[in-house]
């Protein structure tokens, strides 16, 4: 019975320490730091940490809900260019909006998730939102971030958040 007792234990010592070492949080898996030189380095290492990342983008809304522009991204990233969003409502009062944001680049492009709250109350008249990287090609097909956007008028998206 005592050697029962002995196995069971390392048993359930074995899977405790699988499951708090298979189980982590998204934003510690890695870290990546990208420029337009380089690729992506990613470390996957669990002491990594997210490194801030700002991206501000403008757009020319006359082929709405398909529309076009450019953007800036500073910190983590350091990149510029054309990029797309298509927005999309996704409830019946339309306060709220679904939009995907590919920012186009010479080595990959990186797509982003976001949902937006229109702004209701004229004393804060900025629309806030979420976004977080989804997918990406070329250097960026790793990459992933996420953080909160405003809508500053007239037509940008202001995007602060991490990548790792």
């Amino acid at each position: 019975m005592q050697k029962l007792n002995f196995k069971l234990m390392i048993l359930l010592a074995g899977v405790s320490s699988f499951l708090f070492t298979g189980c982590q949080k998204e934003n510690s898996l890695g870290s990546s730091t990208v420029n337009e030189n380089t690729t992506v380095a990613r470390n996957t290492s669990e002491t990594a940490k997210p490194q801030a990342v700002h991206i501000r983008a403008t757009y020319d809304f006359a082929n709405f809900p398909d529309v076009s522009g450019t953007y800036v991204a500073t910190g983590a990233l350091n990149l510029s260019g054309a990029t797309t969003m298509h927005i999309g409502g996704n409830n019946p009062t339309g306060q709220i909006a679904h939009c995907v944001v590919v920012l186009i680049t010479g080595t990959g492009n990186i797509t982003i998730d976001q949902e937006c709250e229109f702004a209701i109350n004229p004393a804060n008249p900025f629309n806030r939102g979420q976004w977080k990287i989804v997918g990406g090609t070329g250097a960026y097909t790793n990459l992933r971030g996420n953080g909160v956007t405003t809508m500053p008028p007239p037509f940008d998206e202001d995007m602060t958040g991490v990548i790792f």
